[in-house]
């Protein structure tokens, strides 16, 4: 009797949540009776339905029976975490109360086919250097977050050719039940993809793992720490259908990186001298990995059970880098659990994409809904603008494989999330391949005031899965802390008649956000390529203004307006200074910036030479004349007259000359521009070589005895003359000896 009392209380323990789950999703609980709502009305250009008859209901699609099997208080086939060196190793997936669609028709038509060109046999992405290391989630049930955030790294790794490495311990904490934006679960409890894309999707991360460390029995995180990236899309994949239709994986690892996947895990089936891993039966998920490539040829006899066919995915675990392959290990294509139910890649964008995000659904997509019979459903958020800002994109959830979708923007909404007498400000369409989170950019950003109420309505067609409407709701064990207000949600089978979602549901939200940039005032800049030349001068201005739509510039302090490009080209014709202004607007306002005597137009000119003056130098010695100019120019040097050297196109020019006859040479430079030319001239006296004279000497040409004697020695020893440091060769002195003969008269 006491074995049967102690069953009957494990059978309750079980049923009674997901009784109670159960009743909770039931149609006549969270669904309601359309038509409440007063004065419905359509959407621009629909005409009303006069026929009476039976309003739709919504109701809620049911409940993924692996989120009620995990309600159970323990797994249905025990099994051990402990490796033979003693360390635990958890795993933590927990199913998501949402059945993702099936990638087949209940006839077994195909409804998604990857496209392109033929895949490769192997692919590996840590050759190709787009993923991170393995990290270890130790024993708490977090590989949910790891495989998240290996995930996300890859596709950056990718995408950016940047290593990130964000926090797992801030993905594991700010979800639980110890945080109101969290979920009922403990870190030890689990998670899943769509609880990672919940945190993601609201920007409470991804941040830096410096700022939150991974502590595995830790419970707590800081919240409002720098988001290092804005996760804007989460695929969802399709799972897979038989061993060998791997192709929409296979993609996905080619085009993002890696991919997050889920797995059952248990240690008897682990091959480790060979890091092999295959499950042949048919337990619930428990543990989720990340895929980062595949290799057809992987032999099948490397498993400990062995397959009827070889390939294999290469894996990475979250059991750190002394587990496995360095934390990999090597998935049989024949595997009955392994990217057959829950498959995502994440992806991420800029930080500044953004300044602003409304939304609802803290918790995200907890349940989908429909109107029964069709495939078709529409919802509306109801936003109120808390500053002057543009609206620039919606961010949804779709449920089925290639949804359609219609987005309609509102203005002082008045009936439910529509006006009809001003109609909506914007309309756009699109379609998704895979379900999962989405962000849709308008063509065309939309203007919002402060204090204004705005709104986002779509229209879902979905092709097959049931629930077109992605809904934040409270779950018992799940998702109690889930809230919502009236006014928030509406919903309607046709985008005609409308209902307040709360009236049925009263804590449920629809899963629409809306994403919007400031309005800022303008901060006028500019810069130029040149501030100073020749004239004509032409200056080429580069706007440098944040937040600026228009511009007005006057270039030369008149006070007239000269351009309204944003990045203008203009000529100076006449010598002076300029004064030059930019006013910046925006719809905010306007800001001006005047830069004084910005632009500075001078004659053409020399400005250094040298020699400085008039020179004299020995007969025999090379002289340098340089010059510099205030603007590039072509240059002429002349000696007495002739032509020795012309360039073309340069600011700075030199020239060499070596006279080796005595007397009086003029030295003069042409430098020209295309309007303005300028001269500069030398008068060069050339005399003969006498080192202890200097060449301006008044004594003349006349070396003494004892002069002469100090040279032949200098010379027989190979010296330099102390003087001048002059080397004194046969020929030099000679010249020497002819100026001794004259001035002594010896000649």
């Amino acid at each position: 009797m006491k074995r049967i009392k102690l069953s009957l209380l494990r059978r309750l323990k079980f049923f009674l949540p997901v009784l109670m789950v159960l009743f909770l999703c039931l149609p006549g609980s969270p669904g309601f009776a359309a038509g409440n709502a007063e004065n419905p009305e359509m959407l621009q250009n629909c005409t009303a339905s006069t026929e009476s008859t039976v309003e739709p209901v919504i109701e809620t699609v049911p409940i993924n029976p692996d989120f009620l099997e995990s309600l159970q208080p323990c797994p249905i086939e025990p099994l051990s975490l402990v490796d033979r060196n003693g360390q635990i190793s958890g795993t933590g997936y927990k199913p998501s109360p949402v059945k993702l669609p099936e990638p087949v028709t209940p006839e077994g038509r195909q409804l998604v086919r990857a496209s392109g060109s033929n895949l490769p046999p192997v692919y590996d992405l840590r050759s190709e250097g787009k993923v991170t290391s393995a990290k270890n989630q130790g024993k708490d049930g977090s590989c949910w977050a790891f495989s998240t955030i290996a995930s996300l790294e890859s596709y950056i790794l990718g995408k950016e050719g940047k290593t990130y490495d964000f926090s797992e311990n801030n993905i594991k904490n700010l979800v639980t039940n110890s945080y109101p934006q969290g979920f009922d679960l403990t870190p030890s409890e689990g998670g899943n993809a769509l609880i990672s894309t919940a945190y993601l999707s609201r920007w409470s991360g991804p941040v830096d793992e410096s700022q939150d460390p991974y502590n595995d029995s830790s419970v707590y995180s800081p919240t409002g720490l720098p988001v290092q990236k804005h996760v804007q899309e989460v695929l969802l994949l399709p799972g897979k259908t038989e061993p060998l239709n791997n192709e929409v994986l296979k993609r996905a690892l080619l085009e993002y990186g890696a991919v997050y996947t889920t797995m059952y895990w248990n240690p008897a089936y682990y091959q480790e001298k060979n890091h092999t891993y295959r499950y042949t039966g048919y337990q619930p998920v428990n543990h989720a990995v990340t895929i980062v490539g595949w290799n057809d040829y992987f032999d099948r006899n490397s498993f400990a059970r062995v397959p009827p066919g070889d390939g294999a995915f290469i894996v990475k675990n979250s059991w750190g880098e002394t587990w496995g392959e360095d934390g990999y290990f090597y998935v049989s294509y024949y595997d009955t659990k392994l990217g057959y139910e829950e498959n995502a890649v994440f992806t991420a964008e800029s930080v500044d994409n953004y300044d602003h995000i409304y939304q609802y659904d803290p918790l995200g997509w907890i349940i989908s809904k429909e109107y029964p019979g069709s495939l078709v459903a529409w919802g509306g958020n109801v936003f109120l603008s808390e500053r002057n800002e543009t609206l620039k994109a919606v961010g949804f959830y779709t449920t089925d494989l290639n949804t359609a979708y219609e987005i309609y923007v509102y203005k002082n909404p008045v009936s439910g999330p529509v006006n009809l007498e001003q109609g909506f400000v914007a309309q756009e369409s699109g379609r998704y391949t895979y379900p999962g989170y989405h962000t849709h950019v308008l063509r065309s950003g939309v203007a919002i005031s402060a204090g204004e109420r705005f709104s986002i309505v779509i229209k879902f067609i979905n092709p097959s899965n049931p629930g077109p409407l992605a809904v934040e709701q409270p779950i018992v064990f799940y998702s109690s802390k889930a809230q919502a207000n009236p006014g928030e949600s509406y919903v309607s089978p046709d985008g005609i008649k409308w209902e307040d979602i709360s009236a049925g549901s009263s804590e449920a939200n629809l899963c629409i956000k809306a994403f919007t940039t400031v309005n800022k005032l303008p901060e006028a800049d500019f810069s130029s390529n040149v501030t100073a030349g020749i004239s004509p001068l032409t200056v080429q201005f580069t706007d440098r203004s944040r937040n600026a739509s228009s511009w007005k510039w006057d270039m030369n302090g008149d006070g007239k307006i000269d351009s309204t490009a944003r990045n203008p080209v203009y000529t100076y014709c006449s010598y002076g200074c300029y004064t030059v202004s930019l006013t910046s607007s925006n719809s905010e306002g306007s800001d001006t910036i005047i830069k004084p005597g910005y632009i500075e137009v001078v004659p053409f000119s020399i400005n250094s030479a040298s020699p400085e003056k008039d020179i004299i130098t020995f007969r025999g010695e090379e002289q340098i004349f340089n010059i510099s100019t205030n603007s590039a120019c072509n240059v002429s040097w002349y000696l007495n007259g002739e032509n020795r050297k012309s360039e073309s196109c340069v600011k700075n020019s030199s020239h060499k000359e070596t006279i080796n006859s005595t007397g009086l040479c003029k030295v003069t430079v042409v430098a020209e521009t295309r309007s303005e030319k300028v001269i500069q001239s030398w008068n060069w006296t050339v005399r003969s070589w006498n080192p202890w004279d200097s060449p301006d000497s008044q004594e003349g040409e006349k070396i003494s005895t004892q002069e002469l004697q100090e040279a032949i020695r200098i010379y027989l020893n190979g010296l330099q003359i102390p003087e001048t440091g002059a080397e004194l060769t046969k020929e030099r002195l000679k010249e020497l000896i002819l100026l001794w003969q004259e001035g002594s008269g010896r000649k």
